[in-house]
């Protein structure tokens, strides 16, 4: 739940929440340059290849890697292909179905996160690989940038109260 207070041009915001610690990976490599990353978040498996063919074959982009979250319906998605800030923004935003919380968190952070941790003993899984148009020219072992952070635990939802003072 959250409390909104505002009094004048003034807000306090009071949360509590469940939460549980995990660890992610951002895109952002050693060089500046990104890997590709994608969250789809209650879509059917079959939309989330189409998307991400759909991409693949428009940017001509190398193998994608699409993981299952540990939850029905919940997938995330890799691509080793190195690219500046801008155009790694451009083809996710480009793809149909992702989640719309992981690409506002990205432009905020100016990277994207995903989650490699289990949740809540949920564990990430491989699902399948899309064959790509060109080579991959970013490694995993580049990928130095993780992050632990909390999360929502599963099923909640917040509720927003909010009372102002003129």
């Amino acid at each position: 739940m959250i409390w909104r207070i505002r009094i004048g041009k003034w807000r306090l915001t009071f949360t509590i929440a469940r939460v549980t610690d995990v660890i992610g990976v951002n895109s952002k490599l050693p060089d500046g340059k990104h890997i590709l990353m994608w969250d789809f978040d209650d879509v059917p498996l079959k939309d989330v290849i189409t998307a991400l063919m759909d991409v693949q074959a428009d940017y001509e982009l190398p193998n994608i890697y699409i993981v299952n979250s540990g939850k029905k319906n919940h997938y995330m998605a890799y691509c080793f292909k190195r690219t500046d800030w801008r155009k790694a923004v451009q083809i996710v935003i480009n793809t149909k179905h992702v989640d719309y919380a992981f690409i506002k968190y990205g432009l905020y952070r100016e990277h994207f996160t995903l989650r490699v941790s289990p949740k809540n003993g949920r564990k990430i899984k491989h699902i399948c690989t899309l064959p790509g148009f060109t080579e991959e020219d970013a490694d995993i072992k580049e990928l130095r940038s993780w992050v632990k952070y909390e999360t929502l635990e599963d099923g909640q939802k917040i509720k927003i109260k909010e009372w102002r003072w003129k």
